[in-house]
């Protein structure tokens, strides 16, 4: 299985978006299935570590993984895995959320594990994570 670490030429991706959003509003907004679904997918709970989930994008695209790290309220990751290549590696997403001086937030997706070869899925996920990433400042604004 890979790890957070990217291979050599294949970097991570590392996106984030402030908002002006409480932290504990942005938290909710990437961590409840119900809040997920405004701006991403439907989704199954993000659990405990060591907890199964499923991100379902509908005819047959469905993401499955585990939850590998969290701290509430601050941070989380899990691992990544389209589940037609379930025998693949998973690369990892790893989302923090930060308070800022504002009083809102800044939200950090940081998705890593790519393998020499993927460049090109890589720059796929990239562009769909910014578009997602675009979604869920709107969604945050507007509450």
């Amino acid at each position: 299985m890979r790890t957070t670490d990217t291979g050599p030429g294949v970097p991570p991706i590392d996106l984030a978006i402030e908002t002006t959003a409480d932290p504990a509003t942005a938290w909710q907004a990437v961590t409840l299935p119900e809040r997920i679904a405004l701006w991403f997918t439907d989704a199954s709970p993000l659990g405990e570590v060591g907890e199964r989930y499923r991100l379902d994008f509908g005819e047959g695209s469905v993401v499955v993984g585990e939850v590998v790290a969290l701290q509430p309220g601050r941070r989380f990751a899990y691992t990544w895995t389209w589940e037609a290549a379930e025998a693949e590696a998973a690369t990892t997403v790893e989302w923090t959320v930060e308070p800022l001086a504002s009083g809102g937030s800044r939200i950090r997706l940081v998705h890593s594990g790519w393998d020499e070869g993927e460049e090109a899925a890589r720059d796929d996920h990239e562009g769909y994570w910014t578009g997602y990433l675009d979604d869920l400042r709107d969604i945050l604004e507007e509450a």
